[in-house]
């Protein structure tokens, strides 16, 4: 028992260093309870004026996390996009050349239901906590909000990465639903691929639009 215990204990840890080491999903949680205390209001008080509709800090934590703090810039009551409570946001690392490079991608779900938008008042706070990675490539690390067909930034924090998280997959269908994936899969161009799970501004439509034609030419 305890030998078959012990295999286990070593397969959970590979798969946990395999998610540590390669190109991995974003998988951020949105956090409803949270509530702004007053230093991290004055932090982006302090942070100087933007016309942006969203503005981001990220801070790490104690508990192994990144906490992405996101305010609704604007005087009225706007919506945030989510997946299951996920908010639509990837890690970005600087590589050796001083270049912003994606380290996470955008997987979409196949259940409608998993679709929703989060309120937030004029100047409200909200959470959400995300992966910490670790490894021996240490460098700075940011955010990118994609909502709207409109991306933003996070400040810059420092961390350590694996480099084999900097390296992209030469294929992403794996990412869509398995109906999108039967009708046109790896049929879809690559770069039309990176802009939808990389969150680029009109990446889905883009895409929506390479689906209805190859359905059209199907039927």
């Amino acid at each position: 028992m305890r030998f078959k215990i012990g295999i286990i204990f070593i397969f959970l840890c590979q798969i946990a260093q395999a998610q540590q080491s390669e190109m991995t999903v974003n998988q951020n949680h949105y956090d409803s309870e949270f509530k702004a205390n007053s230093e991290l209001i004055s932090e982006f008080e302090n942070n100087g004026k933007s016309n942006a509709e969203f503005r981001l800090i990220a801070k790490s934590n104690d508990n192994g996390k990144i906490s992405v703090y996101i305010q609704n810039n604007t005087s009225d009551t706007i919506s945030l996009s989510h997946q299951d409570y996920s908010i639509y946001i990837l890690q970005e690392a600087m590589n050796k050349n001083g270049l912003w490079k994606p380290i996470e991608y955008w997987e979409s779900s196949d259940c409608g239901n998993s679709f929703g938008e989060i309120k937030i008042e004029p100047n409200e706070i909200i959470q959400t906590k995300s992966t910490k990675y670790s490894g021996n490539f240490k460098t700075k690390i940011r955010f990118k909000l994609s909502e709207n067909n409109k991306v933003y930034y996070s400040n810059s924090i420092v961390g350590n990465i694996n480099p084999n998280k900097l390296i992209l997959p030469n294929d992403f269908s794996f990412t869509w639903p398995l109906a999108i994936m039967e009708n046109i899969g790896k049929k879809t161009p690559l770069e039309l691929q990176k802009k939808v799970v990389f969150l680029e501004p009109n990446g889905m439509e883009e895409f929506n639009e390479f689906f209805e034609k190859s359905m059209n030419k199907k039927n």
